[in-house]
Parts: structure tokens; C-alpha cells; sequence
């Protein structure tokens, strides 16, 4: 459920971005918070399968 929530989310916010053309630091800064967010839930997922 987490997993569908995100992938709706991201593909929202990238709708957005291409839509309304919005400032390109911040389009940057969108894109290095999402891959920092999607890489810590992978490293949490990671753990919490390990501590298993």
C-alpha cells in the first residue's frame, strides 16, 4: 500500500512539474528529495528484512 502510494505521488508531482513549467532549482530540488526519500525507505526496508 506504502509502495502505491508513492509511485501516485511521484507520478502527480512530475505531472505537475511538466505542466506548469515550474523553476528549474526547483524542479532540481524535487528530484534530489525524492531519490534521497526513495533511497532511505529502501535502506529501511532493507533493515527491517535483515532484522528478521
Amino acid at each position: 500500500m506504502t509502495r502505491l502510494v508513492a509511485i501516485v505521488f511521484i507520478s502527480a508531482l512530475a505531472f505537475l512539474l511538466i505542466r506548469y513549467r515550474t523553476n528549474e532549482k526547483i524542479q532540481k530540488g524535487i528530484v534530489v528529495t525524492l531519490v534521497v526519500s526513495f533511497l532511505i525507505y529502501t535502506a529501511s526496508i532493507m533493515i527491517a528484512e535483515l532484522a528478521r
